[in-house]
């Protein structure tokens, strides 16, 4: 009886006795909230700082279609989020919602970044203001900010300010020695007094370890004010590399 006994408890102990996992649906183990923090990758929302929004801004590009643009800081040092549902909201000069665009993004750990919406036709309405907010609960994860260590930067930035179509050119450079997967490149201008202008935005396959890649923004129409500053933006998905 007693070695039976013992056969039936070895089999049903691991049952009643289950290992802590990371989805079970249960606050244990290590973790600090259900199935979040300690070990488990995902970041339990309360030991979080929520995005920033510096600003959100509309660009003309030409006739009625305009640029939407939202500037956003992450503060969080080793956390990110992978898929985070956005929506930008446009506002007539009576401060009427007349359209909404909604897209996803990833949130890179503890860096400001720029999402960016292109060509909105705002129709027969004059656009006075741009709202943008995260829609839905954002599920942060461990990642460390490896990206922001690498040894890649933006040099030669150059504006050539042609009245009917002004040109922005400048070289991205890779020193490191990872190859860089498919990335955007945003630029935006600003005016003396820091105020942004406009922004470009391009799509680049990849960027091999030790190489130059040149990169052009050409604007279809002059800008309202003369740019004084030059920012451009090298926008790696963090989840899309394994370094």
């Amino acid at each position: 009886m007693f070695v039976i006994a013992l056969i039936v408890f070895a089999f049903i102990y691991p049952m009643i006795f289950k290992k802590a996992t990371c989805s079970d649906l249960k606050q244990n183990g290590e973790e600090t909230g259900i199935d979040c923090g300690g070990a488990c990758a995902r970041v339990c929302e309360e030991e979080t700082t929520a995005p920033v929004i510096l600003w959100s801004r509309f660009f003309p590009v030409v006739d009625t279609n305009y640029n939407l643009v939202a500037f956003v800081e992450n503060r969080n040092k080793g956390t990110a989020v992978l898929n985070a549902q956005y929506e930008f909201r446009i506002y007539d000069t009576n401060n009427k919602l007349i359209g909404r665009r909604q897209g996803t993004t990833f949130i890179p750990p503890n860096q400001q970044f720029a999402v960016f919406e292109s060509r909105f036709n705002s129709g027969e309405s004059k656009i006075k203001s741009v709202s943008f907010e995260f829609i839905q609960p954002l599920l942060w994860v461990k990642k460390a900010p490896t990206l922001q260590l690498l040894p890649i930067h933006v040099e030669d930035i150059n504006l050539d300010n042609n009245v009917d179509t002004p040109t922005l050119y400048a070289n991205i450079v890779n020193d490191s020695i990872y190859t860089i997967p498919e990335f955007d490149v945003i630029a935006i201008l600003y005016d003396e007094t820091g105020n942004a202008i406009n922004a470009s935005k391009t799509h680049k396959s990849k960027l091999s370890n030790n190489d130059i890649l040149p990169v052009v923004f050409t604007w279809p129409e002059a800008f309202s004010s003369i740019p004084a500053t030059k920012d451009i933006l090298i926008s790696i998905n963090p989840f899309s590399v394994s370094f």
